[in-house]
């Protein structure tokens, strides 16, 4: 039998691969005309996304000291804190915060959170915004799961990530910047019916350590440090991962979840202070009689809040002393962390009261149509808390283990917004 060459047989191999090669590569650029960019095309804008006009119908704009201009929001009912309104899913750029605020597309993708003792929770925008999926910590342990804003000087760099450590976001946080949910409860829709009150933090903090770990990927946020299993091996239950995909609008407050999808409008924003600049006073006295109502109806609502949450608190305290558990062996420390929970509680009263008046003074300014200039207005009586709580910090000595109060610690390092 007459046998082919060798070397004309390795040739027809080769010729044939490079065919079914050029065939493949061929079909997928067919395939690939008339589709949507690939998920990691990230939009760049340069200052043509105006926040200020997007915000001002659901708050004001205040001058506060240490951060410069700031949203207040005040459509938002008593003890409301961010983070609470919404639901969180499973992507592939780490946990996402879906906001059922009207206005949660921009402050919980972009910017960092403050609480002022004066105002209240404040949204800080920066020069340079990049989106991320929430821009958070997370504390996990002892089947509970806490998140909290992550705190102004909290930069971001595209190539190395957060400009601060772990250790020192547990420092710059908050002790009631933190929402903690058992373990069994988080993942649902209605996150917010299972938030426990901020005043259980002060034994919360100790029982969990903090796991956040942002990283890169495709050039944006990701946050890797409280992964999905754990929540799945602690309950049995699967959570779906959904694919973040550029959206085909340009309205930020738009979020589409079609399938596992999720199609979001997330450029890269800069030039935010000089749109402030540009930002019309007028813009920010657009009455609202509905707003006010909502202040009124919360005002009215404030002590019947404060009453569930001391009632909570206690029957809490109750069930720790009835049941056997690790506490029962020392009851002195149970009673003391009992005490500085009450005692958290009461400082919380005293702030969410001080910060209701405030919005509710904003809003009936609003409505009566006084514009004074936001600067002078944010920054005088800014100036006039910050002398009164001075004198108030000394007594907040239980902070200083669990995460100290944000305005104290500004004080205490000198600086404000340093990112």
């Amino acid at each position: 039998m007459e046998r082919k060459h060798p070397s004309m047989e390795v040739l027809f191999m080769i010729r044939r691969k490079l065919l079914l090669t050029l065939a493949a590569a061929l079909a997928a650029i067919g395939m690939q005309a008339g589709s949507p960019p690939p998920s990691h095309a990230v939009t760049q804008i340069s200052a043509s996304i105006d926040f200020y006009d997007d915000l001002s119908p659901y708050g004001s704009w205040e001058r506060v000291s240490r951060y410069g201009d700031c949203w207040v929001p005040l459509d938002v009912p008593v003890g409301w804190r961010p983070y609470t309104v919404g639901y969180w899913v499973d992507t592939d750029y780490g946990w996402m915060w879906v906001s059922e605020d009207p206005w949660g597309g921009i402050p919980y993708h972009y910017g960092r959170w403050a609480f002022d003792n004066y105002y209240g929770w404040v949204w800080v925008p920066d020069d340079d915004e990049v989106w991320a999926p929430a821009w958070v910590a997370w504390r996990y342990g002892d089947d509970y799961v806490g998140w909290a804003p992550l705190p102004p000087d909290a930069g971001w760099r595209s190539g190395s990530g957060l400009t601060i450590s772990v250790s020192t976001l547990d420092r710059r946080i908050s002790r009631n910047g933190w929402c903690f949910t058992p373990v069994r409860t988080f993942g649902t829709t209605r996150i917010r019916s299972y938030v426990l009150p901020p005043s259980r933090n002060v034994t919360l903090l100790g029982r969990t350590r903090n796991v956040t770990r942002y990283e890169v990927y495709n050039s944006l946020p990701a946050e890797r440090g409280f992964r999905p299993e754990i929540i799945e091996r602690a309950t049995g239950r699967t959570f779906p991962r959904y694919r973040v995909v550029d959206s085909r609008s340009s309205n930020l407050r738009n979020v589409a979840i079609q399938g596992r999808t999720i199609e979001v409008y997330r450029p890269r924003i800069s030039g935010v202070k000089e749109g402030r600049a540009r930002f019309a006073p007028e813009g920010e006295s657009r009455s609202s009689r509905a707003m006010i109502q909502r202040q009124e109806s919360e005002q009215r609502r404030f002590e019947q809040r404060m009453r569930q949450e001391r009632g909570a608190l206690q029957r809490e305290h109750q069930r720790e002393s009835s049941q056997p558990s690790r506490d029962r062996a020392q009851p002195d420390q149970m009673r003391q962390r009992q005490q500085a929970e009450m005692r958290a509680q009461q400082e919380r009263e005293t702030q969410e009261r001080r910060s209701l008046d405030q919005r509710r003074r904003i809003a009936g300014e609003r409505d009566q149509g006084q514009q004074r200039p936001t600067r002078e207005r944010g920054q005088n009586q800014g100036q006039t808390q910050d002398r009164q709580d001075q004198g108030k910090s000394k007594d907040k000595g239980q902070d200083q283990n669990s995460g100290q109060n944000q305005d104290d610690q500004d004080k205490s390092h000198g600086r404000g917004h340093g990112r």
